[in-house]
Parts: structure tokens; C-alpha cells; sequence
């Protein structure tokens, strides 16, 4: 490999594979800081379904838990982040293409996202369904005292009761339709619209790039996942269409951060990118401070397009320090710490495994009858370890197989 490269990042929301393209400046450079908004992202992911909402009044008089839970409420930001660079991550190589179009054509963008993404989610999938015969045979013959209502505790991470018609709607990944979000491994739903945004954006959102550009790319997107969240009406809040203006933003990030179109540089080189992140973080999370606290009329899909624009415009932030090579600034510089890369390195696998080990783990707690405080505590304590040791270990016999290209060392610049 000679020094003029760029690892091309081109992966899906939570996984990475490393792929080297000409740069044309001097110099080696990683994208390491993706996997570390990865990292932890996947990781709040986890210590949000570590939080039962049902333990919430009980330990309300307690000042220790009001942060917490605060702070554990905002598991969508996770979501649309992973969505903000799985359209980043996508376009990238695109962009850096010079036929500005994916190598090995349609046909090889979809053996390389069915190779990445299927084979370490139909083996989470089995290990689900493995794990629900085992607790049902454990409950039948022991009487563990897990009636039904118990059982359905948490249905939204994971469920060991459901049907033949559930497995098919998970196999064929449209989860997210109908009431089948909550079967089985609730979290990855957002796999499934992922997914599907895959299609759209290879067949049609490219070739609206490449004959109208990015502006009209965006528009379209943005204009079409809207129109279709009012046309779907309640079904649209499991489907989530406008996520595919926020993959769109993530498209647009990777082009004002690579292209070599004079406007696109002059606005990577002129805007106040750090500023503006903080702006629309700061929007996001005011306006979903406002429709927790004043029940308002703001709808949801307006706090993600504002998280989304702080996403795509922090990205171009971080790109615009690793293309000159100089070090991310110190506050960010952690998403480049070893741990926090190693973390997103996996943490596809451990998003798609940690809500059966999380739900597990609260059953077993439950039968101790502990108080709410130590219940919760016990419940970080043992589930989110257990989850990052199991999607590791996941990770290394049923995901980096299928990676093409394995992971290299990473060293912090710090």
C-alpha cells in the first residue's frame, strides 16, 4: 500500500470495513473518528435499554436517578446518527469514483451490503430464536415462575414468544412494518430500514445525483420521506420514510468533504462547520426537550432533520482536520481514543445482540426481588459489560468473516 491512500469507510451505520482509495494529498489517512461516533453510539444504544421505564417513578425521589434519566432518553439520536453516516460512508467512495458510480456496478453494491449485513444478522436472528426454545423448555419443565405477563416485560428489546409469520417478516427484514417491531430483537428495526433506504439510495437517489446533483438529491429525498410520513399516517412511526432525507444529508457530507467542484470546496473551506453543528445539536435536542416536557405539536421528524444537519455538518468538520493532517481538536479527540474504535470496530455486532443479553439479565434480576435502586444498578453493572463481551465475541466468529477487508491496528494521535 503506498502513502498517497484513504481508508474508504464505506459501510453500513454500525460496522466498518477498511478499503483504500488514491488521495490527493500526501500522506496515509484513516477515518478513524466514524468508528468512534460508532463506538458510542452503539454503546449509549445499550445503556439505553439498560433503563426500565417501569423503574422510573419508583426512583424518581431519588436526585441520583433524575440525570439518568435524563440522559438515557434520547436512544432515536443514536439511530438517526447511525443513519447520518451510513449515508456518509456510502457516498464516500462514489464520490471519489471516477465514473461516479459504484464499483463492480448495481449488481456489485448489492453482493457487498448483502455480504456485510446478512449473514452476522440471520445468525443473531438464530441465536434469538434459540435462545426463546430455551427458555420456554427451562420455564416448562423447572416452573421458574416467568408467567406470561413477565415474559412480555421489556417486549420492546426482546421477545421469546412469537410466531412462524414473525420469523418470515424477520428474514426478510420489514420488521418495521405492521406490529412486528417489537418480536424477537426489537432493535433492529432500524436494520431493517436501513435496508430498505439501501435500494432507494442505489436505485434511485445515485442516479439523481448524477444528473441533477447534490442539491436537487437531497431536496428530493427530504420532500419524498416527508410526503410519505403524512401519506402512511401512524404507520410511519414504525417505517420512519423521512430517515431517508437524513441518509440524504450523510450524502451530502461526503461530497462537500471530498469533491473537487470549486462550489463544493468553497463552501467545505468557508462555512463555520463546528458552529453550525452545535447549533442544530443544540436545536434537536431543545425540540425534543419540548415535546417530552410540553406535549407540543413538534413533530419528529423535524428533531431528527436538526440532529441529522449537526451530524453531517460535525463530519465535515472532523474530515476537514484528517485531509490537512492535523489532530482532531481535544474535545472531540476521544472518538479517536484506541478503546472507543475498537468499540465501533464491532459494534454492529453488538448492537444486533445486546437485547436479548440486556433482557436476560433484567429477568434473572427480577427474580431477586431487589429494590429499584439496586435493580438498576445491578443492571448496568452486569448487562452492559455481558453485551459488549457477547457482541465481541459475535463479532469474531459470525461478522468479521464476512468483512472483506479486516480491520488494521489504530493508534490514537492523542
Amino acid at each position: 500500500m503506498n502513502q498517497n491512500q484513504i481508508r474508504d469507510p464505506s459501510n453500513t451505520s454500525n460496522n466498518s470495513n477498511n478499503i483504500y482509495y488514491e488521495k490527493p494529498s500526501k500522506g496515509r489517512l484513516r477515518l478513524a473518528y466514524l468508528d468512534g461516533i460508532r463506538g458510542l453510539a452503539a454503546l449509549y444504544v445499550v445503556l439505553v435499554h439498560c433503563w426500565d421505564p417501569n423503574l422510573t417513578q419508583a426512583l424518581q425521589p431519588a436526585l441520583l436517578w433524575l440525570p439518568m434519566t435524563k440522559f438515557l432518553r434520547y436512544g432515536i439520536f443514536a439511530v438517526v446518527i447511525f443513519i447520518v453516516l451510513s449515508g456518509y460512508c456510502l457516498m464516500l467512495p462514489v464520490v471519489r469514483s471516477d465514473k461516479r458510480y459504484f464499483s463492480g456496478g448495481l449488481l456489485g453494491f448489492f453482493k457487498r451490503r448483502i455480504r456485510r449485513i446478512v449473514p452476522p444478522y440471520y445468525a443473531a436472528l438464530f441465536l434469538c430464536i434459540l435462545m426463546s426454545i430455551l427458555i420456554l423448555w427451562i420455564e416448562q419443565i423447572s416452573g421458574l415462575g416467568w408467567d406470561n405477563e413477565r415474559l412480555h416485560i421489556l417486549k420492546g428489546l426482546f421477545s421469546p414468544t412469537f410466531s412462524f409469520h414473525d420469523v418470515v417478516v424477520y428474514l426478510l427484514l420489514i420488521q418495521n412494518f405492521g406490529l412486528h417491531i417489537n418480536k424477537i430483537n426489537g432493535p433492529t428495526w432500524t436494520i431493517a430500514v436501513e435496508w430498505q433506504i439501501y435500494f432507494v439510495f442505489a436505485i434511485l437517489l445515485i442516479p439523481i445525483w448524477r444528473r441533477l446533483g447534490l442539491l436537487y438529491t437531497v431536496a428530493i429525498a427530504f420532500l419524498g420521506g416527508i410526503t410519505l410520513n403524512y401519506l402512511l399516517g401512524e404507520a410511519s412511526q414504525n417505517i420512519h420514510p423521512w430517515f431517508l432525507g437524513l441518509f440524504a444529508l450523510g450524502m451530502a457530507a461526503a461530497e462537500i468533504s471530498f469533491s473537487q467542484k470549486p462550489s463544493l470546496i468553497r463552501i467545505k473551506n468557508s462555512l463555520p462547520w463546528s458552529r453550525l453543528a452545535a447549533v442544530f445539536a443544540c436545536l434537536a435536542f431543545i425540540t425534543e426537550w419540548l415535546r417530552f416536557e410540553l406535549v407540543t405539536g413538534i413533530d419528529e421528524w423535524i428533531v431528527h432533520h436538526f440532529l441529522a444537519l449537526g451530524t453531517a455538518c460535525f463530519l465535515i468538520y472532523c474530515t476537514n482536520f484528517v485531509m490537512n493532517d492535523k489532530p482532531l481538536p481535544p474535545a472531540v479527540r476521544l472518538l479517536e481514543s484506541p478503546w472507543v474504535v475498537g468499540l465501533g470496530i464491532f459494534s454492529y455486532s453488538l448492537y444486533i445482540t445486546h437485547a436479548p443479553v440486556v433482557w436476560l439479565v433484567h429477568q434473572l434480576l427480577l427474580s431477586f426481588q431487589l429494590s429499584p435502586s439496586i435493580m438498576a444498578v445491578k443492571w448496568f453493572l452486569i448487562a452492559v459489560p455481558l453485551s459488549i463481551l457477547v457482541g465481541y465475541v459475535f463479532y469474531r466468529v459470525f461478522e468479521r468473516p464476512f468483512m472483506s477487508h479486516l480491520p488494521v491496528n489504530v493508534k490514537s494521535r492523542a
